[in-house]
């Protein structure tokens, strides 16, 4: 028997190895070996030989083969920073599958995780020998750094982030926190809190500054005991933050969470401490969850719809890789308000 080798191993070493054509050994291992009446054992020693050559098939390259082939067959790449919740890809790839029913479209989706100012790591992805087209959601400034000063050949889209060099989707954050203080303002109250994540990028950056400018506008007050930044995106930070806040002797009659994982741990802070929301204590969340209307008292939100956010994406990308557009192209999303019982209201 042949010894297994290491290293990138060819159809046509299969064939040189076996005695056959280079065609026989491509048939077979696309499985089309029956189909071209090609003899049991023939097809038994090639797999058998491939098997022991080690022969890795270039998936890339036969999805991409196969999509030129197809009405709008494409093979898209999403590169997901870790740090973004599941329910948020879920919520993401439910969009992508409703936009191809919608407009029967075929496309195949690569997902790969990144962590926050390591976008780099992924640079041998970024290749139109494995893809049609990139879809990437979270980048850091660091991350941004890199895909401006490297040069790529196939489509980019940049989600929740605006980037010159590159197609994105992406909200008005600083007007959405804005609007939230605003919120608040004409609610009546004067003295109000913030409860978040250190490990925010951009867009959560951009959000709380235009609630802290917009509280300064307004005339409300946020005491820094009432800023409140853990380092966790969880129901245990939520929970700490608040009591923070509970444990001080005069407290903010309204709070803007601007990340909706820590939510439910503020409402359980206030219902140990007997505050009563909305009635001692408003609060809205910035990120939307299906569960939210559920909960006692039900959970007012601020959001991007993820579902709308995946639906521009496939629609954007399809008309850049249909097209051949090399401008970079924006997108600028609504936010929407879903008003609970924690807080009702209008938006402005």
């Amino acid at each position: 028997m042949a010894a297994k080798r290491q290293g990138s191993v060819q159809i046509r070493q299969i064939a040189e190895a076996l005695g056959v054509s280079v065609g026989t050994v491509s048939i077979v291992l696309n499985g089309r070996g029956d189909v071209m009446r090609i003899s049991k054992e023939t097809q038994k020693r090639v797999r058998d030989m491939a098997k022991e050559m080690n022969y890795q098939p270039n998936i890339y390259a036969r999805r991409l083969r196969s999509a030129a082939h197809e009405k709008a067959g494409r093979v898209i790449a999403v590169l997901w920073n870790s740090a973004y919740s599941d329910l948020m890809m879920g919520q993401f790839f439910r969009g992508l599958h409703e936009y191809q029913k919608k407009h029967d479209c075929k496309m195949e989706f690569y997902v790969q995780m990144f962590e926050n100012d390591k976008l780099n790591e992924m640079q041998a992805l970024l290749t139109p020998l494995r893809f049609s087209a990139v879809i990437i959601c979270g980048i850091s400034d660091q991350d941004s750094e890199f895909l401006n000063n490297t040069q790529f050949d196939l489509p980019i889209l940049v989600l929740f982030r605006s980037e010159e060099r590159y197609h994105c989707i992406y909200g008005d954050d600083y007007a959405v926190g804005g609007s939230i203080a605003r919120l608040f303002s004409n609610h009546g109250h004067k003295k109000v809190g913030l409860i978040g994540c250190s490990r925010k990028g951009r867009s959560g950056s951009m959000r709380m500054m235009g609630f802290l400018e917009a509280c300064e506008r307004e005339g409300l007050r946020i005491k820094p005991q009432w800023h409140i930044e853990k380092q966790e995106r969880n129901c245990g930070a939520g929970y700490a933050a608040m009591q923070e806040i509970l444990r001080q002797e005069e407290r903010p009659t309204a709070i803007f969470s601007a990340s909706n994982e820590q939510a439910l741990g503020i409402v359980i802070a206030c219902r140990e401490a007997e505050v009563r929301i909305p009635e001692d204590m408003e609060l809205i969340v910035y990120g939307d969850n299906d569960a939210f209307a559920y909960f006692s008292p039900s959970i007012s939100a601020v959001y991007l719809s993820l579902e709308k956010v995946a639906e521009a994406s496939a629609e954007l990308l399809e008309m850049v890789m249909n097209n051949a557009i090399t401008l970079p192209m924006a997108r600028i999303m609504q936010a929407e308000y879903a008003f609970r019982d924690s807080c009702a209201g209008v938006a402005d």
